[in-house]
């Protein structure tokens, strides 16, 4: 009866519009089920595609000169009758060795023909699944981004192509793999074919970090031809490429302590790494001049150890830069060296109630307690030290999320100093031989390095060769089933064949080749202030310790270039780097076979490393010359 006269009440609009909400009910639900269903399907073949804008223009202006290949070398002609038009660069692609930088270990087959394309034809496709597939995405584009820098005209999107697509295909195996480790493979495939309107440029690998190196290698296979419709993108329009490098470990070390350098100039050096397929970025970030990294634990050292407030490096700052560097297949190691090297930063103890943290610190006449001013070294009878070093080894596992590798420092402690300042307290009475007492500080430090690793050694900590690492001590206070020595020292001295003999995995940064700061002369008038000579690209290059020295090579983890900053600062930074540790990467990715009794570098090293700095000024990086232009346009002529 209450429906009834409910019903009864209802007048003829309402029931429509009730009606009609009613049916718009269901053609949502129906939609929705639809939209879930359509969601249910594998979406795991994912594609990317970027469109990024251009901002280069170069004037351009009529060819004066063509290049013919004769006899697999480019040879330089006036344009003139019925001659082809071909520039430099084209010729160098497709004439002779291929220009890839480093040398692929594997087997190389190099098509002899080339295709126009732009970069808005670019796509990835990836079955790649998480957490491997974010990582892909953004390492295609920083290719994206290289590939994009080598334009020079914005008009050139309005030409026409030779092909519609240009497909970069993807297989990740391991797609959980996401940080490098020295027993990670970085080997990968690039297979490049074309397919009808299309190019596809296949790259397997085992994990993303031969994937990013494919990658790399398919952007060295693409160039600007500036004579093609006054400037077109091309690409082999076939290639194979098989490789893999011959050491896991392959870094660069930056001095940022004793000059700043800005976290954009440091993005740089990662892509020049990433260019030249280096791998570990050694961080020195401290020393005795200053202490930039702020700390989360102990903010006290870099208030009192920075240059100045806009001379920092926050957390923020290295998170940014350690996944920047992880995109580029790339493991970031910072480096806050202990016990010497300890100084600025440092004197804020007594102000806290903890006593002198440092000795030596600042302390004239230099000469008598360090190896360069300002001298500093930590107390190690002070039991706080220990407690901030705890600390700061907690914050930088945090930071950089490295737990394989660890670098504790160890570099020139000055036993003087610790005598002078030592001398009226009861510590210095219990050793007889001060290296004892150094030894001593390394295992109480490695210890609060274990405690600030939750309990849990890591697994490898490198140290720089020392007075520590030789006879006798190294076998007392070293462990070489933990310890790695970077071996700095000339390849002359004793130290590494020593090193190995003894059993321990060692580092080379060999200083009479692989230091990259030496040469400039002094920058100070007393004392020895200089590592004379210059090291050039053709020395760097040419240093194979592994045959020289007759070393057994499976204790040798890698190699690393170094680079301190008492004479350069960003402004010059990029030209102290590059070409030169392109040429040392080179070294220690595929180890060319090397002529040894003439150590005569190959014509082809010479043009390819010449293209690979040209690829590197392209994108951003202010590489030094190798030679004059003449022999750029005159390849051999010169040799």
């Amino acid at each position: 009866m209450l429906l009834t006269k409910r019903h009864e009440r209802m007048k003829p609009g309402e029931f429509k519009r009730v009606l009609f909400l009613f049916s718009l009910c269901c053609v949502l639900f129906f939609v929705y089920l639809y939209w879930q269903q359509s969601t249910s399907i594998d979406t795991s073949r994912i594609i990317y595609s970027y469109r990024h804008t251009l901002s280069k223009q170069k004037k351009t202006h009529p060819p004066q000169w063509t290049w013919q290949c004769i006899n697999q070398r480019c040879e330089r002609r006036h344009i003139k009758g019925a001659i082809p038009v071909v520039s430099l660069s084209t010729c160098s692609m497709l004439c002779g060795s291929t220009q890839l930088w480093p040398q692929p270990t594997g087997p190389v087959t190099l098509g002899s023909r080339a295709v126009t394309f732009n970069h808005q034809q670019l796509e990835l496709e990836t079955a790649a699944s998480e957490p491997a597939r974010s990582l892909l995405q953004q390492s295609f584009m920083a290719f994206n981004s290289n590939v994009i820098s080598l334009v020079q005209s914005k008009d050139y999107l309005e030409r026409s192509t030779d092909i519609k697509r240009l497909v970069v295909r993807v297989n990740i195996a391991q797609h959980n793999v996401v940080k490098l480790k020295l027993d990670t493979s970085e080997s990968y495939t690039l297979v490049v074919k074309p397919k009808d309107d299309e190019v596809i440029a296949n790259i397997t690998a085992k994990t993303f970090f031969g994937a990013r190196h494919g990658l790399e290698t398919l952007s060295q296979l693409i160039w600007w031809d500036d004579y093609d419709k006054t400037g077109m993108l091309k690409i082999l329009k076939s290639a194979s490429v098989k490789d893999n490098p011959i050491f896991p470990y392959r870094g660069l070390m930056i001095d940022t302590a004793r000059n700043y350098m800005s976290v954009e100039s440091i993005r740089r050096v990662l892509d020049g790494m990433a260019a030249s397929k280096l791998n570990v970025f050694h961080w020195h970030i401290t020393d005795s001049q200053s202490f930039p990294l702020v700390s989360y634990r102990v903010p006290q050292l870099a208030k009192t150890g920075a240059y100045g407030p806009d001379m920092i490096y926050t957390p923020e700052d290295v998170r940014a830069l350690v996944e920047f560097a992880r995109i580029r297949g790339i493991r970031v190691i910072l480096e806050v060296d202990t016990p010497a090297h300890a100084g600025n930063g440092w004197t804020w103890g007594p102000q806290e109630g903890l006593g002198e943290l440092a000795v030596c610190v600042n302390e004239r006449p230099w000469s008598l307690y360090c190896g360069e001013p300002p001298c500093g070294q930590l107390n190690p009878e002070n039991v706080n030290v220990y407690d901030i070093l705890e600390k700061i080894y907690r914050d930088l596992l945090e930071l950089t999320e490295e737990r394989e590798l660890f670098h504790i420092g160890g570099d020139e402690v000055n036993l003087e100093c610790w005598a002078q300042h030592l001398q009226k307290s009861t510590t210095i009475m219990n050793y007889t031989d001060l290296h004892d007492l150094w030894g001593d500080f390394t295992l109480k430090a490695l210890k609060r390095l274990e405690a600030a690793n939750n309990g849990n050694k890591v697994p490898l900590v490198i140290m720089w060769s020392s007075n520590l690492s030789k006879r006798p001590y190294v076998n007392k206070y070293l462990d070489k089933n933990n310890i790695v020595v970077q071996s700095w020292g000339a390849s002359q001295w004793p130290d590494t064949p020593d090193l190995i003999a003894d059993g321990y995995r060692v580092i080379l940064s060999h200083v009479d080749a692989w230091y990259l700061d030496c040469g400039f002369g002094r920058w100070r008038e007393t004392g020895e202030a200089a590592c004379d000579p210059y090291r050039p690209w053709q020395t760097v290059y040419n240093h194979r310790p592994w045959q020289q020295l007759h070393l057994n090579k499976r204790q040798i983890l890698g190699g690393e270039a170094c680079l301190w900053s008492e004479q350069f600062d960003e402004s010059s930074l990029d030209a102290r780097l590059w070409p030169r540790a392109a040429a040392f990467a080179e070294r220690v990715w595929s180890d060319p076979q090397l002529d040894t009794t003439t150590f005569t570098i190959q014509e082809d090293v010479y043009t390819r490393l010449n293209t690979h700095r040209d690829r590197m000024i392209s994108r951003g990086l202010g590489a030094e010359a190798l030679w004059p232009t003449w022999c750029v346009q005159n390849p051999g002529m010169c040799l």
